[in-house]
C-alpha cells in the first residue's frame, strides 16, 4: 500500500495571529493581548495593594491572592477572547487557575521578600 503523505496546510489550524500563518499550531500573543496583560498586571500591582491596606494590616497575603487571580484569569481572557475569540469551557478556567497558580507563586516571592512593598 502506498503511504499517502499529509501537507501540514491542510491540517485544520486553530490559531490565526494576526502576525500571519505559521507552519506550525501554536499560540502566539497578539500586541492586544500583550497591552491587556501588562495593563492588568500594572493595575492589580498598585491597585490592589493600596485597596488591601484599607481593610486588612498585613495586606500582602490578601494581594498576592486577589493579584493573582486577576493576572492569572487576563491572560486566560487573552487567550480565549481575543487571540481565538472562543467561548469560554471547562478550559479556560483550567487555564485561569494554572495561571494565577503560576503567578501567585512569583508574586508571593516579590511579597514576602520585600522586593515589592
Amino acid at each position: 500500500m502506498a503511504v499517502k503523505w499529509k501537507v501540514k496546510n491542510e491540517e485544520k489550524k486553530e490559531y490565526h495571529p494576526a502576525q500571519g500563518v505559521t507552519d506550525y499550531d501554536i499560540p502566539m500573543i497578539g500586541y492586544r493581548s500583550a497591552f491587556f496583560i501588562l495593563m492588568t498586571a500594572f493595575t492589580s500591582i498598585f491597585l490592589v495593594p493600596e485597596l488591601m491596606k484599607l481593610f486588612f494590616d498585613d495586606f500582602r497575603w490578601g494581594t498576592v491572592l486577589v493579584s493573582s487571580l486577576i493576572i492569572g484569569f487576563s491572560i486566560s481572557f487573552s487567550n480565549y477572547y481575543i487571540e481565538r475569540k472562543k467561548k469560554a469551557d471547562r478550559w479556560f478556567y483550567v487555564l485561569g487557575g494554572l495561571w494565577s497558580l503560576a503567578v501567585g507563586v512569583v508574586l508571593f516571592l516579590f511579597y514576602y521578600a520585600k522586593m515589592l512593598f
